[in-house]
């Protein structure tokens, strides 16, 4: 059984998600691009989710985004098929999209200085994964300074899986996470920090003697092809992300809290006390079981 997952509204958070064995199924090109931004706009715009990052690898995503209505997994269930129904269509794909055995992650970030580091993450991942030199330059969707400082990205309705009463064109708002006051702000300690980050990446590649596969030949990539490296099969898998030590133990002490109080309402409830109260944030025992959570 998996650990409990607490969700609740105005929650920011880092999500990946993965292809089936990391297989390139994502791979950039027009179509695809078109279909990721478009999905991820009616997603959100269901669902009440404020997206405020995005970066199609061609073997995952990163999303990060805040929770305004506390729906995650619903909303990640609808993107996801959404985005897998057209990548099966586009790519002739008969297998299933995503990686079967793993759950997406989704990583709380704890303040203003975490969105900051995971929003340079998601933008900086394609060059610090040696395929392209900048952020500019990858051929996939990806939320660039200019679509941040726009605050919109636009998709038009894919060719395949939608009927035609979706909607032909979509805007996908970027909005500035609730953690900044003003946009202006963000937008310039971003600036500043992709500069700085851009500038380690590029030196560790050299350190390393790594170059940079270009935007050409990523489009040439197999789509059903995998990795060459091997992927490790033990590993962290975060819940939440703080860079102090002070945030890491607020942080901490409130995940035990939670799944302290959790286990106990859930033994009462498999005892028969179906009126037990399980703690804030309960998803599942309440969405899909019955149960009840407190306010």
């Amino acid at each position: 059984m998996s650990l409990p997952r607490r969700v609740l509204p105005h929650q920011t958070y880092l999500i990946t998600r993965r292809c089936l064995g990391r297989r390139f199924l994502l791979r950039p090109d027009d179509s695809l691009n078109n279909a990721f931004v478009y999905c991820l706009a009616l997603a959100a715009e269901k669902h009440g989710v404020a997206v405020h990052a995005l970066c199609a690898m061609s073997n995952h995503y990163h999303l990060i985004l805040t929770d305004t209505e506390g729906v995650l997994p619903d909303f990640m269930a609808w993107f996801n098929r959404q985005l897998a129904m057209c990548v099966k269509r586009l790519r002739r794909w008969d297998e299933v999209v995503w990686e079967p055995n793993v759950a997406y992650s989704a990583v709380e970030l704890t303040g203003a200085s975490e969105v900051l580091d995971k929003v340079a993450y998601v933008i900086l991942n394609p060059v610090s994964a040696a395929l392209v030199r900048s952020q500019e330059r990858w051929p996939g969707a990806v939320s660039k300074l200019e679509f941040l400082g726009a605050g919109v990205m636009k998709a038009k309705r894919p060719a395949v899986w939608f009927k035609d009463n979706a909607p032909e064109r979509v805007n996908l708002p970027l909005s500035t996470p609730p953690c900044f006051s003003e946009q202006a702000s963000y937008l310039q300690a971003l600036d500043t920090l992709i500069d700085a980050r851009l500038l380690q990446v590029r030196a560790e590649l050299r350190r390393k003697g790594r170059g940079y596969l270009g935007r050409a030949r990523v489009r040439k990539t197999i789509v059903t092809a995998q990795p060459k490296s091997r992927k490790a099969r033990l590993g962290r898998n975060p819940t939440f992300s703080a860079l102090t030590r002070v945030a890491w133990r607020v942080a901490t002490q409130r995940l035990r809290a939670f799944r302290r109080a959790y286990r106990e309402a859930y033994r009462a409830w498999r005892e028969g006390d179906r009126w037990v109260a399980f703690p804030a944030g309960t998803w599942w025992v309440v969405r899909c079981a019955g149960a009840t959570a407190a306010s």
